[in-house]
């Protein structure tokens, strides 16, 4: 049995509609993911910044409970698990943003992490002329508040290190501190924080 040539031509049309049709889809489905990714909280600008997700380690920072509205069975508004390994990241490069400019100078981070009044108070102790390093460790969060829409939380970290070193004297703080982050442009920033140190 030999095919006409119409015949030949129709089934290269319907082999060629069932593959663009899988492209398609397939390219839905991707597009779809990336969108998903910046409803989540990642930063539009971080793809030429280079930032990522980055969970800190248990002994450098973590939720005391993560906690989930469908775990618990409850109406209680809670974040998803995403939500609060975007919190916890964000929170932690804060503190490395602020490190860095403490030992670099460079503050053109900062603004990526930190937003009103905690940015002002972050940028009011970098002093540039000086040779100083910061680090941390230690964070353990524990939530507050959570905003129904998802865009405001509040939690307290628990008794965290603050190491300084400044002119090779080294300081090291034991500190906890009250914390309201917010959902700007994609992206979770300290925008008020109080310190306390013991």
């Amino acid at each position: 049995m030999s095919l006409n040539k119409t015949q030949v031509k129709f089934g290269i049309f319907v082999v060629g509609m069932a593959v663009t049709a899988v492209l398609v889809v397939v390219g839905i489905s991707l597009l779809s993911r990336f969108i998903a990714a910046f409803q989540q909280g990642a930063d539009p600008a971080s793809i030429f910044r280079g930032h990522t997700l980055a969970i800190p380690e248990r002994e450098e920072a973590y939720w005391r409970s993560t906690r989930t509205s469908a775990a618990i069975g409850t109406n209680e508004i809670l974040p998803k698990r995403s939500e609060y390994e975007e919190m916890i990241s964000a929170y932690w490069l804060a503190w490395d943003a602020l490190g860095r400019a403490h030992l670099t100078g460079d503050t053109s981070d900062m603004a990526t992490y930190w937003a009103g009044a905690a940015y002002a108070q972050a940028m009011a102790d970098i002093s540039p002329e000086q040779s100083e390093s910061l680090q941390t460790s230690g964070h353990v969060l524990r939530l507050t508040f959570f905003s129904e829409d998802g865009s405001v939380v509040a939690f307290e970290d628990e008794g965290f290190f603050i190491t300084r070193v400044v002119h090779s004297s080294t300081f090291r703080l034991k500190t906890s501190a009250s914390v309201v982050m917010t959902l700007d442009q994609g992206f979770w920033r300290i925008r008020q924080i109080t310190l306390r140190y013991s």
